[in-house]
């Protein structure tokens, strides 16, 4: 791997170790946020969507992890041929609309990110119907 490939690998490590801290605070705030409501007995709509723009947002985020990943394996693969161009390789091969939502779909299920929500979504509605 040549000086600029490391570099970049370093970069874009730092960058997925940092997603990763900023996912664990976002799902942090996430349960401060639903406990503050159920406490102040919030209506099931409002506390079912706020614990849905959480899950979401976290399945963003993690979708932007996972494409740092695979600029890492680009990186650790490569020879000569790649510089510096994590952007410029995402815009040349950015999936559509269709496929963008899927992606973060898909990020909304791995038990990492998926068991807190559900838990919460649990506690709320057992709090509401029972």
């Amino acid at each position: 791997m040549e000086k600029a490939n490391q570099q970049e690998w370093l970069l874009v490590q730092r960058s997925f170790d940092q997603m990763e801290i900023q996912a664990l605070w976002l799902k942090i705030v996430a349960i401060i946020v639903w406990l503050g409501l159920l406490v102040s007995k919030e209506s099931l709509v409002l506390m079912v969507g706020v614990i849905g723009l959480f899950w979401l947002n976290e399945a963003i985020w993690k979708t932007q992890q996972q494409r740092a990943a695979a600029r890492l394996r680009q990186l650790e693969q490569a020879a000569d041929d790649i510089s510096c161009q994590w952007h410029t390789d995402f815009a040349n091969n950015r999936p559509g609309a269709m496929n963008l939502a899927l992606g973060y779909l898909k990020n909304l299920l791995p038990p990492t990110v998926a068991v807190t929500y559900v838990i919460m979504l649990g506690a709320t509605l057992v709090r509401h119907f029972f």
